[in-house]
């Protein structure tokens, strides 16, 4: 299970945005390794991203950095968005190539 993180400021790499298709709603979410937890994190909806600065902003008020940019994903995040798409009704794709 994933535990919550308050909004604030993110330094992630190994990233990309999952764009999620479920019962007619089509929201897009970051998901990477994080620096500040040493671990993926899988954000809020996104608001921005900026690719000339590579940066984002999510619905709940953090602010990303990105070491590089969107492609694969770290290991850990690639397992849990496997999982994450077995559910029924739910549409993922990345939507960057790696």
């Amino acid at each position: 299970m994933v535990k919550p993180i308050p909004p604030g400021s993110v330094t992630m790499s190994d990233w990309n945005i999952v764009v999620i298709e479920y019962e007619g709603h089509v929201v897009e979410r970051f998901i990477g390794y994080c620096y500040e937890i040493k671990h993926f994190r899988f954000s809020s909806d996104v608001v921005e991203y900026d690719p000339v600065s590579n940066t984002g902003k999510t619905r709940s008020g953090s602010s990303y950095i990105f070491l590089d940019r969107p492609g694969k994903l770290h290991p850990v995040a690639k397992r849990f968005l496997d999982d994450f798409n077995k559910h029924p009704g739910i549409r993922l794709r990345l939507k960057y190539e790696s």
